[in-house]
């Protein structure tokens, strides 16, 4: 009885684990740190080192209430509007694949932002809020995967680990902006480039996904 019950527990904990990474991975590559880490060295290379470390906690921070907003709230807003789960999963599957395009280097740049919001995060003198936190952190890509994942899943486990998720992604995103000028000259342009693709790939697989389980509940 008692080996049985550590074998449930290790399960559990391993399904927890494995359902907390389903949402993590595709999150952290939809907010994509490394690919956005050029944006913050150019919007902040007028700032001070104290000003930068401030941004780099700011931004992402902002973007963890943009995110834990629609995540407690997400699932009573499609259902007052009469959003089904399908319709989500296709519409998010498409967002998804434009983004992955664009990572992959295969669509111009321009989806997360607009050559006016890049000019004027150059010339605002606090860039956090916009344009980094929203579009290029939490933007309708990350809110979209967060909506779809609320709205998903009914276990009691769904809303902490998205929580949970939400929190890790924006901390990670913290790590590289505070580190971005190491990071970015040890891995250089073409390093980032590289794994920003590969990033692209992975992504361009969950739109998948996130399009075939759409049509299969259709």
């Amino acid at each position: 009885m008692a080996g049985q019950s550590g074998q449930d527990q290790l399960l559990t904990i391993m399904e927890t684990t494995k359902y907390f990474l389903t949402i993590l991975i595709p999150l952290l590559i939809i907010m994509d740190p490394l690919g956005n880490l050029p944006f913050f060295l150019l919007f902040t290379k007028e700032n001070s080192e104290s000003e930068r470390r401030r941004l780099a906690a700011m931004a992402p921070a902002a973007a963890a209430a943009i995110l834990l907003f629609f995540g407690l709230t997400g699932d009573f807003i499609l259902r007052f509007i009469g959003i089904s789960l399908p319709a989500f999963q296709l519409a998010g599957g498409f967002i998804f694949f434009i983004y992955s395009l664009q990572m992959l280097r295969l669509i111009p740049s321009g989806i997360k932002t607009s050559e006016e919001e890049e000019e004027e995060g150059i010339s605002k003198e606090n860039v956090a809020l916009v344009p980094l936190a929203t579009p290029l952190l939490a933007g309708p890509g990350a809110i979209t995967a967060v909506l779809a994942w609320r709205h998903s899943q009914g276990t009691s486990l769904a809303l902490p680990m998205l929580i949970a998720a939400i929190l890790t992604s924006c901390l990670i995103v913290y790590i590289v902006f505070r580190f971005g000028e190491r990071i970015r000259k040890m891995l250089g342009v073409g390093g980032i480039r590289v794994v920003t693709r590969l990033m692209g790939l992975l992504l361009a697989v969950i739109a998948a996904e996130f399009i075939i389980n759409g049509l299969r509940q259709i």
